[in-house]
């Protein structure tokens, strides 16, 4: 990134922001009041009337209810006048709109009046019945039991009821204690409603003139409709329209001013300068210089902080969607390497590991594709990223769920271990559904070897926390050696921690531990101290080099980052065990799905009558429905979480500020 200066007469100033508006080159960096002892700019002359027109024009596309374009096709071009245009309508539509208001207010009113009458108009008395007494005290309200038991108040009244709804007449002085039994019903009081004659003949009256006043509001919403339809289009182009000229009007406010010039202040790609530099330069006295080339940041934590330059992600396309998962967190500053293409791979296989189906994976690979080819004309935006994220995550599902764990649906492809053939348990993809192998065997059976699992995840946790690490040293080591030798202690730290517990796991052989160890770790060195009490026999005992590797990396971490920093180490080991939740969550949903099926199965599929096996595949049917929604969302957090909690408080900071030319606007503005 290259830092821009421009200055030119403020006479030109319209003409610098046109061009600078159709070059989309300029990230502006705005000017506040003050600084370097000079002002902001004063907006354009037109942006008084542009910002009322806009007022005008959101107020009657909210009475019009015109929803904001869906499809990314371009809006039909704006023709003539939009002011005069807008007025008009907003004329127009005014008039609708205060009627509608006036005829909605009226059906409100009326809508009151026939609640208040309709529970009278049940009961046989004219409303002159309910007044006029000098004695009695007529009691009317709804009551959410019968009542009974009024004589053991007093033996003078008279009683009118309809179900939920009754009238008592009593002498006045018994009112009160007539009220309370009441009360014992639920009894809440309803006014009786003004007028005379029959409560049912002025409901009758209230229906009639309700019916005609909704025949009214229909007709006006219907012009409404037509207006709607005639002019969305041009209502969504004139919009658009004037949100650019808005924004260009307002845009000196950004810029610094003197009582003869302006000037602006940005941040360009650096191989564009030279064109955006030979364009404005074309304007009359306008001077385009490089103030400062990026260079890095502070090498001495005494200097001056230098201007943080915005972000120009540029990760290749497959990748773009998981940068709205990165930016969630926190954009990455112009020093930090983006870790997009970490997060893009860790995500999804951590979704995988934890869906670990290959039913759930093809489903949600075959519903994304179909969704995205449904959503083609709709701009991206968060949903078409998710969506993205979802079906990469359903690929390593299938990877994971096919030749990892070998099951679909939570049907194994091959029968279990030590199932009894003819059982529920035993029923698979291989013997029963297809009568052949498509797949090898499982490498790893959830319900068999959680063990083996809870390996898997903590190596996963070690390739993950460790990758970490090692960004953190290349971020910091261009302008902190000192950090980034904190960074090197860490990741010592992390593998003292993880070959220890590879060490201790690898007692039994034949184990993903034992397997590992052996395996990849072969290399590490054998001889070490051995804790007959904590499972470290000379057979496999603590590696020197792992407690070499934890002493050095405390040291550094101490050195570098100081001695609060020591609980720290407890913090990586809970980070280290948070990871147990891949092997958590698989386990959990795969014991559900299984006890589901095979309830299922023993009770309906196995039985031989058609109804029931009819009535066991729709069973299955819905609770691998329920379980492929539960796994989806459980594997969105927890993967979320681990990248965000565990993985990126290691290195990444997320304060940068995502490149933005001025002139160019977001999908969602446009």
């Amino acid at each position: 990134m290259s830092r821009a200066l421009i200055v030119g007469p403020r006479d030109g100033l319209e003409s610098a922001v046109n061009a600078l508006y159709d070059l989309k080159l300029l990230h502006i960096v705005d000017h506040h009041p003050g600084e370097d002892d000079l002002e902001i700019g004063k907006p354009l002359a037109r942006a008084g009337e542009a910002s009322e027109v806009l007022v005008k024009l959101r107020s009657v596309a909210n009475v019009l209810q015109v929803e904001e374009p869906k499809s990314s096709a371009p809006l039909e071009p704006v023709v003539g006048d939009v002011r005069e245009r807008i007025l008009s309508l907003e004329l127009n539509i005014s008039e609708e709109d205060a009627t509608r208001k006036k005829v909605q207010g009226l059906l409100q009113d009326l809508a009151r009046k026939v609640e208040e009458v309709t529970p009278f108009a049940q009961l046989p008395l004219s409303l002159a019945d309910y007044r006029g007494y000098d004695n009695l005290a007529v009691l009317t309200g709804r009551v959410q039991r019968e009542v009974s038991g009024l004589e053991n108040v007093t033996h003078d009244f008279e009683v009118f009821s309809v179900p939920g709804f009754v009238a008592v007449f009593v002498p006045k002085e018994k009112a009160p204690a007539v009220r309370d039994h009441l009360n014992l019903s639920g009894f809440t009081s309803v006014p009786v409603p003004e007028g005379e004659g029959a409560p049912r003949d002025l409901l009758a009256e209230l229906l009639a003139e309700k019916e005609r006043w909704e025949k009214r509001l229909h007709e006006i919403d219907q012009r409404l409709t037509t207006l709607r339809e005639r002019y969305a289009g041009f209502l969504a182009a004139a919009k658009a329209h004037l949100e650019v000229e808005v924004e260009k009007a307002e845009a000196p406010l950004r810029f610094a001013v003197t009582e003869h010039t302006y000037v602006v202040e940005g941040w360009v790609p650096s191989d564009t300068f030279p064109p955006m530099k030979e364009r404005l330069e074309k304007l009359p006295d306008v001077f385009v210089s490089q103030l400062d080339m990026d260079e890095g940041p502070n090498e001495e934590e005494h200097e001056l902080p230098k201007p943080e330059p915005p972000v120009l992600l540029s990760n290749p396309k497959p990748l773009k969607p998981f940068e709205m998962l990165v930016n969630m967190f926190g954009t990455p500053s112009y020093h930090e390497i983006d870790p997009t293409l970490v997060f893009s791979l860790a995500f999804p296989m951590m979704f995988g590991i934890m869906v670990g189906d290959a039913g759930y994976g093809i489903l949600w690979m075959v519903y994304g594709i179909w969704l995205l080819r449904r959503w083609k004309d709709r701009p991206w935006g968060f949903w078409k990223n998710l969506l993205v994220a979802f079906i990469w995550g359903g690929f390593w599902a299938t990877v994971f769920g096919g030749f990892v764990f070998g099951e679909a649906f939570g049907i194994p492809f091959h029968a279990p271990f030590g199932s009894v053939p003819g059982t529920a348990e035993f029923f698979n993809w291989s013997d029963n559904v297809l009568h052949a192998s498509i797949l090898p065997e499982p490498i790893l059976e959830k319900l068999h070897q959680v063990p083996d699992f809870l390996i898997m995840s903590i190596s996963v946790a070690f390739l993950h926390l460790g990758t970490g690490f090692i960004i953190g040293v290349f971020d910091d080591i261009r302008h902190s050696l000192k950090h980034a030798f904190g960074k090197v202690g860490w990741f010592l730290i992390l593998f003292g921690l993880y070959a220890t517990m590879i060490v201790r796991a690898s007692r039994w052989p034949g184990t993903w531990g034992y397997l590992i160890w052996n395996g990849p770790l072969g290399w590490f060195p054998r001889g070490g101290y051995v804790m007959d009490n904590m499972g470290f026999t000379a057979a496999n005992p603590i590696p020197s080099l792992a407690v070499y590797m934890l002493v050095a990396g405390v040291g550094l971490m101490l050195i570098a980052e100081g001695g609060l920093h020591l609980m720290e180490v407890f913090g990586l080991l809970a980070n280290i065990i948070s990871y147990a939740r891949l092997a958590g969550i698989g386990v959990a949903e795969e014991a559900v799905i299984v006890s589901l099926n095979v309830i299922i199965l023993n009770g309906l599929v196995l039985s031989g009558s058609v109804l029931t096996i009819i009535a066991g595949v729709f069973l299955m049917a819905l609770c691998n429905l329920m379980m492929f929604l539960l796994s989806t969302i459980s594997g969105t957090i927890q993967s979320v979480r681990l990248n965000y909690v565990e993985f990126f408080l290691k290195f990444y900071k997320g304060t940068g500020t995502l490149f933005r030319p001025f002139g160019e606007r977001t999908k969602s503005e446009v």
